[in-house]
């Protein structure tokens, strides 16, 4: 298992939250020592469906539920919503993802459970948020697609993708346990608990902030220009590399590995602004010659003209990198049952 830290110990945390979102906050609390339980209801998380299962566990359901205490609790049953209730009082944090009104008929609503726990701090992760969508179900895919991150990952033949994780749900954790955190700090000051209240519209248009501004900057039909040139992602003789120029001194770099010393006293390429206006013509001979060697000579001579570059890898790979074995950034987790599970540890939370 990654190491726990003690930075929220004596915290108690309630997590009836399903799905990502909401238990990966939850996931980020535990790993800071919190104290969370979570609770399933007797069919358990719907997240347990969600992909390859191996006796009742997925990617889906494993990664944001490890360091929680798991408890079964049907909430239709008067008893179930008495002990749900109970629990939800004498907590520090609840955390809830349902659509509007569930929580009401659970009896655990923030303005439920205040009278009581006026310290509480309530976390709700919504789809939408409030205005008019607001009873509209949402998941991680829909949220994509409305808030322009499939339209910004384009295929080659202009098909909007999704991008192939749970960015948005993850993002939403992370803010969400972002959030708690200052609302811990804001209750310690004597200043009350607090309802944290983050939607996935919102949380996708923070993560997008940087390509939403470019393109209000651009006049409507201006094409889309590179941050510089020569970057982005390129074929060798046996995979694929990233390199980024991001300054006179490292395209002077690359001149020099890729054997362009033409390049350096080109006037047409002498400064950032000049590449822009030759962007083409610079990208296609760079990948011309890039598919002439391996990755590994590549990186190799990049890196000796202190030129960013790196491989692009599998998980695989990822996983059996020197530098990842070598300095803490994975562990393992026991996963149905027997299966060694590699885990990334967050990035506080390392041995």
């Amino acid at each position: 298992m990654p190491p726990m830290l003690d930075d929220y110990a004596g915290v108690r945390v309630l997590d009836v939250s399903q799905g990502f979102a909401g238990p990966y906050c939850g996931a980020i609390l535990a790993r800071g020592g919190a104290s969370v339980i979570k609770v399933e209801p007797p069919s358990g998380d719907w997240a347990r469906a969600i992909g390859g299962s191996v006796d009742g566990h997925t990617a889906f359901s494993l990664v944001p539920n490890i360091g929680k205490r798991a408890v079964c609790i049907d909430g239709t049953k008067e008893q179930g919503r008495a002990l749900l209730t109970k629990l939800a009082k004498g907590a520090d944090i609840v955390i809830q993802n349902f659509r509007p009104g569930v929580v009401e008929r659970l009896q655990i609503a923030d303005h439920q459970l205040r009278p009581e726990n006026p310290d509480l701090i309530y976390v709700s992760i919504l789809g939408f948020g409030a205005g008019p969508y607001e009873k509209r179900p949402a998941t991680d895919t829909i949220i994509q697609g409305f808030t322009g991150m499939m339209e910004m990952n384009r295929d080659a033949q202009g098909t909007p993708r999704r991008i192939g994780m749970l960015a948005v749900d993850t993002a939403a954790g992370v803010y969400a346990a972002q959030q708690v955190g200052a609302a811990l700090y804001r209750r310690l000051t004597k200043r009350g608990g607090q309802h944290v209240k983050i939607s996935l519209v919102e949380v996708a248009a923070a993560f997008q902030a940087m390509p939403i501004v470019d393109d209000a900057l651009r006049r409507r039909g201006q094409p889309n220009v590179p941050l510089s040139v020569p970057i982005g992602t390129f074929a060798t003789s046996d995979g694929h590399i990233n390199l980024s120029c991001v300054s006179n001194a490292m395209f002077q770099g690359i001149c020099t590995a890729l054997g362009k010393a033409d390049w350096i006293l080109d006037p047409r390429f002498a400064t950032e602004s000049s590449r822009l206006d030759h962007a083409g013509e610079i990208t296609m001979e760079v990948a011309r010659i890039l598919r002439t060697k391996p990755s590994k000579y590549w990186i190799g001579a990049f890196e000796r003209q202190d030129v960013l570059c790196g491989p692009v890898q599998g998980y695989r790979e990822f996983l059996d990198d020197p530098h990842v074995r070598g300095s803490g950034l994975q562990a393992t987790c026991k996963a149905a049952h027997s299966k060694d599970c590699p885990l990334r540890c967050f990035p506080e939370a390392r041995p």
